[in-house]
């Protein structure tokens, strides 16, 4: 899966952190990433997509363009667990990061646009008869696929349900809201430089009739291609 695994995500966010952390809090970053990519998992299975818009032509065989179209699937799901006991405090926590990625994953499907994408297959029409025209979308990554808004700004959000006397975020000795900063900074940079370049959009139809010659210019493909 072009998702990134829990344990390069707690490399990330301890790179980012800049000091070691003990084998407790690594093994609870563990724990918390493991929640965030099963929730990526699911979320990512459910998406499909189609209704670009296609223009092209060809007799035999076909190629055109598809732009626009939509996305669409289930929530993105966080789900709360227990780590050494489940105080109202690691409540609170985790569902402070669960709701700030629902928002920020939930806002990319609705917003991602499709441009130039490829479609190829074949088509009975002839120079001066219409005919039926069947083919699909060559499958590309998503980044070169065309663009969404991708999630930014989780910590600010997670920052924002922690609030005294549970926590003090803001305390430089206990440095709980860098920490914070360096686990949404290796959600995102993951995002958008290893799920973005690795998960394709693969079997989008386009099946209907072209005009004399194979031309087809603003006929919507389905609603089927799926995220790999």
């Amino acid at each position: 899966m072009p998702i990134p695994p829990p344990i390069q995500l707690r490399t990330q966010a301890i790179g980012y952190y800049g000091m070691s952390l003990g084998p407790e809090a690594i093994e609870y970053l563990d724990a918390l990433f493991g929640k965030v990519t099963d929730a990526w998992k699911t979320w990512q299975n459910s998406i499909t997509f189609g209704t670009l818009t296609v223009a092209g032509g060809g007799v035999g065989a076909w190629s055109g363009v598809g732009n626009g179209g939509m996305m669409q699937g289930s929530p993105y799901v966080m789900s709360p667990f227990s780590f050494k006991g489940n105080s109202p405090q690691q409540i609170k926590y985790t569902k402070g990061l669960a709701d700030a990625l629902a928002m920020k994953f939930n806002a990319f499907p609705a917003a991602f646009k499709f441009s130039g994408v490829q479609y190829t297959g074949s088509c009975g029409a002839t120079p001066i008869n219409p005919g039926p025209v069947n083919a699909q979308n060559v499958p590309v990554p998503l980044l070169s696929a065309g663009s969404g808004q991708n999630p930014s700004g989780i910590a600010g959000i997670w920052k924002a349900a922690l609030t005294p006397p549970d926590f003090d975020i803001n305390n430089p000795a206990a440095r709980s809201g860098q920490l914070i900063d360096a686990v949404c900074k290796a959600i995102e940079q993951s995002f958008q430089t290893v799920w973005l370049a690795s998960t394709m959009i693969q079997g989008n139809i386009l099946s209907g009739a072209a005009a004399p010659g194979g031309v087809v210019a603003g006929f919507p493909s389905g609603f089927d291609g799926k995220l790999k």
